[in-house]
């Protein structure tokens, strides 16, 4: 019988390919949406996982993420480096700031601090200069995708001349010399990235002597992480928490400005689509072919058989319009690798959209059986 249903699935080529095209519109819908999703919420907490060598973040308690951020007393780097397993601490200042080229282009760029005399917080991905060159007094390293665009010369001809090392800019009014291209992961706004030593910091943004947003600190090894993190913030004024534990809230903060929602809308129009046309065109289809299954029934084939029949051609059409939306959605990850586009997918939302997927097919399937089981195929016959 499984030839039989693939020819009846086959003969209405036209019902066939609306079918799979209503499952793969419907897979590229949940897949990429969700995808630029999960992109952009990676972006949120990028800082986090871009600074490997600490595992505790120190914080004032209202702080909620780099965009929410209440400077602290730098002497509490004190309090934390006196902390019991705490190996070391440093610390981390970031702000958003104005930034002029040399050319007179303008943008709002995003500027960390790091500590002087160990660099830690500085970008791991160096594609031009030295780390060390930010002891340099006025020095800067850059982000290649704001160098290559935003913070590029733009020539007469409408050529782009990327920035690049001794180039010069100011940053508030102080002038500022390139000496490193970086990589880093996107941030999840347009906006350049710099960073400067903790010492260059002050300078450039006056009034934030003796304050810093972050204090990165590292456990000692062998230590209980909890526990260190619990002394520290048994001062009402810090908040410690682990890495895993800072993403997490910086997450809680991003979801508050409704994002999910509007994403949440673009993956349920997907499965509406998908339920929609595959599952109407499935039924139609059922009824093309309704004489076929009642012939069937009444040459003594069962219930059991047709439900196997009516199963194998959804699972063939759920399969085919599956692949091809996964499909998509991949080459279009692919086409945008290495911009600033937001795209990210785990293995976790390739079995997400498999189970909506199998669920709209079962769906479909339904009610194309239960229209089959209620024929009586001596009516027909008769007809």
């Amino acid at each position: 019988m499984i030839p039989l249903a693939l020819k009846m699935l086959i003969g209405n080529r036209a019902s066939c390919i609306g079918i799979i095209f209503g499952i793969f519109l419907a897979t590229l819908l949940i897949s990429q949406q969700s995808a630029i999703f999960l992109g952009l919420l990676s972006r949120s907490y990028r800082f986090v996982t871009d600074i490997p060598a600490p595992d505790i973040w120190v914080m004032d308690p209202v702080t909620e993420s780099e965009d929410k951020l209440r400077s602290m007393p730098l002497n509490y780097l004190d309090v934390v480096r006196s902390t019991p397993e705490v190996e070391w601490a440093v610390p981390l200042s970031s702000t958003t700031i104005p930034v002029i080229t040399s050319a007179g282009g303008f943008d709002i760029c995003l500027l960390y601090g790091i500590d002087d005399a160990t660099l830690i917080g500085a970008p791991t991905q160096m594609l031009e200069g030295n780390i060390r060159d930010l002891r340099r007094e006025g020095s800067v390293i850059v982000d290649v995708y704001s160098a290559n665009s935003s913070l590029a010369t733009t020539t007469p001809d409408g050529t782009k001349v990327p920035l690049k090392l001794g180039d010069t800019l100011e940053i508030n009014g102080r002038s500022a010399v390139v000496v490193g291209i970086c990589k880093i992961t996107q941030g999840f706004y347009p906006q350049p990235i710099m960073f400067t030593s903790f010492t260059e910091f002050q300078a450039f943004i006056p009034g934030t002597a003796n304050h810093t947003g972050f204090i990165l600190a590292k456990s000692r090894p062998g230590s209980d992480i909890d526990r260190v993190t619990k002394n520290i913030s048994q001062r009402p004024e810090m908040l410690a928490l682990t890495r895993d534990q800072f993403e997490n809230r910086i997450i809680e903060f991003f979801l508050k400005t409704g994002i999910l929602i509007n994403f949440g809308l673009s993956v349920a129009l997907g499965i509406i689509i998908g339920f929609s046309i595959s599952g109407q065109i499935f039924y139609v289809m059922t009824l093309e072919n309704i004489m076929y299954y009642a012939l069937i029934k009444a040459i003594g084939g069962t219930e059991r058989v047709i439900l196997k029949m009516i199963l194998i051609q959804a699972a063939v059409v759920g399969l085919l319009g599956y692949s091809l939306g996964i499909g998509a959605t991949m080459l279009w990850g692919a086409a945008i690798k290495n911009t600033t586009l937001a795209f990210l997918f785990p293995w976790q939302l390739l079995l997400f959209t498999g189970v909506i997927v199998l669920i709209i097919c079962i769906f479909t399937a339904t009610l194309s059986i239960q229209k089959v089981f209620r024929v009586d195929p001596k009516m027909l016959m008769g007809n």
